[in-house]
């Protein structure tokens, strides 16, 4: 088994883009599926003002508000050239971390679907950079949680009083501190979880 993360360029009119755009969004990917020549996804997105940030979606999108601050979002049909050889490869899809340009996908695949995945993207003319290959981390951490874990830790914002700002370790990755936050708070969560049941054996 492999534990594998790579970056893409987010391609031009992708839907994940669209999503992204909306302001002040938390974003998780739920499921992506391949259907023929497109694919399908499902998104659940948490922030303020839920309901303004979903009239400006494409009618490709249908939503449900679950409360005031939550949403899910079904993407119908989307032509994504980096998701479809993912899906095709035989690639299982933990999750997506979507930055202003850029996709970091985190995958678990075999052998077989690395060779596979690596002919599909060059294929696709996808242009990517492998940011992890190796074994899955004990503590249920993806790389680039764990990334980010160990630079703010180093950085001191965990200490009291704190050395760095969450805005600034945002700025660092190229991301929006609210994209930082969640990951931060998903990445502590598996450590603590992590150490909490190894504790109890």
């Amino acid at each position: 088994m492999i534990e594998l993360q790579i970056r893409t360029k987010l391609p031009e009119n992708c839907a994940l883009g669209v999503i992204k755009a909306m302001q002040n969004v938390i974003t998780k990917v739920e499921g992506l599926t391949d259907v023929g020549e497109s694919i399908k996804g499902l998104f659940q997105i948490k922030g303020r003002d839920i309901s303004r940030s979903l009239s400006e979606l494409p009618e490709t999108c249908d939503s449900i508000v679950l409360s005031k601050d939550e949403a899910k979002i079904l993407i119908k049909e989307h032509t994504c050239m980096v998701a479809l050889p993912i899906l095709q490869s035989g690639c299982i899809l933990k999750n997506v971390d979507v930055s202003d340009s850029t996709l970091i996908w985190d995958l678990i695949c075999d052998d077989e679907a690395f060779k596979s995945l690596m002919s599909k993207l060059e294929d696709y003319g996808v242009e990517f950079d492998i940011l992890y290959k190796g074994k899955p981390s004990k503590t249920g951490t993806t790389y680039r949680e764990e990334e980010i874990l160990r630079f703010a830790l180093e950085r001191g914002y965990f200490d009291f009083p704190k050395k760095i700002r969450l805005e600034e370790i945002a700025d660092h990755f190229g991301i929006a501190s609210s994209t930082l936050s969640e990951i931060l708070r998903r990445g502590m969560k598996k450590v603590l979880e992590r150490h909490f049941k190894e504790g109890s054996e």
